[in-house]
């Protein structure tokens, strides 16, 4: 069991989400910090470790993927290598004995119960060496992975960040007594509950789009197309799609196949933050194509 780095962290902040019912700890302001977060903090996860370190389907500028990193601490889903290790494994082994977290075990495994086993072709100097070697290569992955706890300390300093913005806020306008329960509201709902609704997000990816959905590629193992989790993850539900492509930085091969990232990635490209994008298997074959026909018709 790993009690210290998973269980423990997954159990203490569903038993702290449960405060949310308690009225005092309840404010609008809390709710709204709450749903731009699972944006926000969503897409440092979706757009930072996946489609950037996972499957460099982009190129940025090194401050912006630090501070998709950063972003991605603050959901308390892994350090970037093992998170990427962890992916790149379930890619190379889909829904087979070595995926770590495949629901064709149970639908509970698949979704959060791998994480609370150790898995031994995960957690190793020899993982990181094969699946994460390039992410491993940046000194500030290295010093994250040379400390288990510091990518804690880096979430649990974002969540006094969160409460001393609602103190002083709240103390400035209603009084310090008041600012101590807005304060407390904006840890609540802006941190506790909002990181549980990105670690759900997150989770359903793994479970539910490998069991439920439509197939738009005869891919080798049973992802899915759902379109209920591409809704809630800003595009990864077509994951049947991802599987099919999994370098191409857009999941949508269907005009009514909605993916928010790579539209806010496209964005970006044109704000000149983004500076280059992975296109489909079938463009890149083009370029290859015509490139090899441009030396052809040089050599003759």
């Amino acid at each position: 069991m790993l009690l210290g780095r998973y269980a423990v962290p997954i159990v203490a902040l569903h038993l702290l989400g449960l405060l949310a019912v308690l009225p005092a700890l309840f404010t609008w302001t809390g709710v709204v910090a709450c749903l731009v977060g699972v944006h926000l903090f969503g897409q440092a996860i979706t757009m930072g470790y996946h489609r950037l370190l996972a499957h460099r389907s982009f190129e940025c500028p090194r401050w912006f993927e630090r501070l998709l990193v950063v972003m991605a601490l603050c959901s308390l889903e892994d350090s970037p290598a093992r998170w990427v290790a962890t992916h790149r494994l379930h890619h190379a082994h889909s829904d087979e004995h070595e995926d770590p977290h495949s629901p064709l075990v149970d639908a509970f495994w698949g979704h959060m119960g791998w994480l609370f086993v150790r898995n031994g072709s995960i957690h190793t100097s020899a993982s990181y060496d094969r699946y994460a070697r390039d992410v491993m290569r940046d000194p500030f992955y290295r010093w994250l992975e040379r400390r288990p706890w510091r990518p804690g300390v880096i979430y649990l300093l974002h969540a006094i960040a969160f409460f001393l913005a609602g103190l002083l806020a709240g103390g400035a306008i209603w009084g310090w007594s008041e600012g101590l329960w807005f304060g407390a509201s904006l840890v609540v709902w802006g941190v506790v509950v909002r990181t549980l609704l990105v670690w759900h997000i997150t989770w359903s990816v793994n479970s539910l789009t490998h069991l439920f959905g439509y197939r738009n590629h005869a891919t080798e193992e049973n992802s899915r197309n759902n379109w209920l989790v591409a809704i809630v993850a800003a595009g990864e539900g077509w994951h049947n799609n991802h599987h099919h492509d999994p370098a191409c930085c857009s999941v949508s091969h269907r005009w009514w196949e909605l993916d928010v990232t790579y539209l806010e990635i496209c964005l970006l490209h044109r704000l000149g933050i983004v500076t280059s994008i992975v296109p489909r298997r079938e463009a890149r074959r083009a370029v290859v194509l015509g490139a090899g026909d441009a030396v052809g018709a040089g050599a003759t």
